[in-house]
């Protein structure tokens, strides 16, 4: 194994330098390897290099230069990839947003750029072109979604349809704004250019938060070379000790403008030798047919996602379908941590389809989750590879399913409110410190002095999370920002809420004040499927954590019950939304007040919450 300062000493001494030239460098002896693979259509490596050489000899057609800023908004095609490695070639830095942002924040970020185009797919442009008029930008390139399909049609239409219709719509744009140029028309247009000698300090990207507090206009996230370098380099086997990636098929199906998906299922493949499974239906009903179609072994999925995808392969299983998933080795939970009901849901899953068995031939250290991920200011510091597994080797305790590790680069110190770092099996907010960490929140002075943290000389970046370190050094993650009052943090009243892995599936807890200013607890919680939420199962969660947190504590809990069919709602990149989580709970949330022992009444759905023959179940709303 290579040791942190070792493989940190050869970065700066070998590897100063862009990601083009990283990636490149560590895959110019496997050019016929395959490195793209988009709904069919196989692109190798050495086909890669080539486009993203073409692409930036259009870009200076263009009079793109160095330092020079690009706007874009691209689905997950092999045009987005080609476009990554031109920039890097170029030394051109791409701001890569979300269609689904408010009007005018668009507007303000193609107008922050310093270039006159913006790269746009054809399945998001609708969605932007109000923005894209309002601003400065007048040199508009379509790609389309059909530019890579095998002669422009999509071999998998009976799954897609209900979805999207894989049909190119540039020339229907074009007929309406002039400004618009095809794919086709950019890459006819060359002119000889000069390879930028970056280095690792330099800029590349502005890729945006998951939205979870602010779904309309995420920050900013600048990020170095450093960054996508750093983080390639670590996940070598012989430096983090998880397994190879080279060859393996990695899905890419996270929006673009989440760092997440730009470095942990793109990049970091792209180093590690991988092919990278382009998929643009980024919808969790969709997720299984993308692992059918795809047959990805690493696969990165929000926890909704891999949710939905246990909850929907078991049903089918119901009706005597049989899902199979043999090479589904390694499947990763990415953003946010599973709670043990979730894990539990997901490992059945797992099992009815033989997941990881063309490795193993039979399920064992596979059929479990892994968790990646952390943030995407910090890009995918956390990691779990097969739990199972690392219960045997590292002697993890088997009933914690909040732990992760990091790689041997980062640095975890947890503080308390006041700013004081705690001591090993503290609950605390965690800061890391890595050389994966980004450089600033764009345009966002104080969001970047608050979130960065100078401990004994050492620059820390705020994880947004709770949680503690114990004296193994392992990482506890226990709940998400803005969870901590002066009272008891969420996280605490939902562990004991979710001690009933038999019946409750998930729990997010959010603290926030009513009406009246009064502090309540909002419990959402989802019972595993098949479970109706009985009187008698919420009286044990509250016993429990008036048990645990006193009656003073226990009487401002509030519960709002979600069906299987409608989940908890997420952001556009399908993490779990606190802001809608808060809206809901103070239109929608119950207070319980159990009058008798009845074993018939039960609630039924979100909008009808007691058996109303029964009657026995007195509820009162706090909206």
């Amino acid at each position: 194994m290579i040791k942190k300062e070792e493989a940190l000493e050869n970065i700066e001494k070998n590897h100063n330098w862009s990601l083009y030239d990283e990636i490149y460098d560590r895959n110019k002896n496997g050019l016929n390897r395959i490195a793209l693979f988009y709904r069919g259509t196989k692109i190798t490596y050495g086909q890669m290099f080539k486009k993203m050489k073409e692409y930036a000899s259009s870009l200076s057609a263009k009079g793109i230069k160095a330092g020079m800023e690009i706007p874009v908004c691209m689905n997950n095609t092999p045009e987005f990839v080609y476009l990554l490695g031109a920039a890097s070639i170029l030394g051109v830095k791409l701001n890569i947003f979300g269609e689904e942002f408010d009007e005018e924040y668009i507007t303000e970020i193609i107008n922050e750029c310093n270039s006159d185009v913006i790269f746009v797919s054809d399945d998001k442009y609708e969605h932007i072109k109000n923005s894209i008029n309002k601003s400065n930008v007048n040199n508009i390139v379509m790609t389309s979604l059909c530019d890579s399909l095998k002669n422009g049609e999509d071999a998998y239409e009976k799954f897609d349809k209900p979805f999207y219709d894989f049909k190119n719509k540039v020339q229907e744009y074009k007929k309406e704004n002039n400004n618009i140029e095809s794919i086709t028309e950019f890459s006819s247009k060359k002119a000889p250019y000069v390879k930028h000698e970056a280095n690792l300090e330099e800029e590349f990207t502005t890729t945006y938060s998951s939205g979870s507090t602010n779904s309309q206009r995420p920050k900013g996230i600048v990020h170095k070379n450093r960054s996508y370098v750093t983080m390639g380099i670590f996940h070598d086997p012989n430096i983090s000790g998880t397994p190879s990636m080279k060859n393996l098929r990695v899905l890419a199906q996270i929006p673009t403008h989440s760092n997440t998906e730009v470095q942990s299922c793109i990049t970091d493949g792209l180093i590690q030798g991988s092919t990278i499974c382009l998929e643009p239906i980024y919808n969790k009903e969709f997720f299984m047919y993308s692992l059918l179609i795809n047959k990805t072994e690493f696969s990165c999925g929000t926890r909704s996602f891999y949710v939905h995808l246990a909850k929907q392969i078991l049903e089918l299983k119901k009706q005597g379908i049989h899902v199979k998933l043999p090479y589904l080795a390694a499947p990763m939970s990415v953003g946010e941590p599973l709670s043990k009901g979730e894990e539990k849901l997901i490992n059945k899953m797992l099992r009815v389809t033989n997941a990881g068995t063309k490795f193993t031939h039979t399920p064992k250290s596979v059929v479990c989750v892994s968790v990646a991920g952390g943030d995407c200011e910090h890009g995918g510091i956390f990691f779990i590879m097969f739990r199972n597994l690392m219960n045997k080797v590292k002697r993890m305790p088997k009933d914690e399913y909040d732990i992760l590790r990091t790689y041997s680069m980062v640095d975890i110190k947890v503080l308390d409110k006041d700013g004081n770092v705690l001591e090993d099996g503290k609950i605390g907010r965690m800061y890391a410190s890595s050389k994966t960490n980004m450089k600033e929140y764009r345009n966002n002075e104080k969001a970047t002095q608050k979130a960065f943290k100078t401990i004994n000389g050492k620059e820390y970046l705020d994880c947004s999370v709770y949680g503690y370190k114990d004296k193994k050094g392992y990482i506890h993650v226990k709940g998400r920002m803005n969870e901590f009052t002066d009272e008891l943090p969420g996280f605490s009243i939902a562990d004991e809420i979710l001690k009933d892995t038999k019946n409750v599936l998930s729990c997010e807890v959010i603290p926030l004040h009513d009406e009246n200013d009064n502090l309540v607890y909002a419990a959402h919680i989802e019972m595993q499927p098949g479970v109706n939420p009985t009187p008698r199962l919420l009286k044990a969660a509250i016993t429990r954590c008036k048990i645990k947190y006193g009656e003073e504590i226990s009487d401002k809990v509030v519960f709002r019950i979600r069906s299987n069919k409608e989940s908890f709602p997420t952001t556009g990149c399908g993490k779990r939304s606190n802001k809608e989580l808060e809206k809901e709970a103070l239109e929608n949330c119950i207070r319980p007040i159990v009058t008798t022992n009845n074993k018939n009444g039960y609630f039924i759905s979100h909008d009808e919450y007691f058996d109303k023959k029964a009657k026995k179940l007195t509820l009162q709303h706090i909206a």
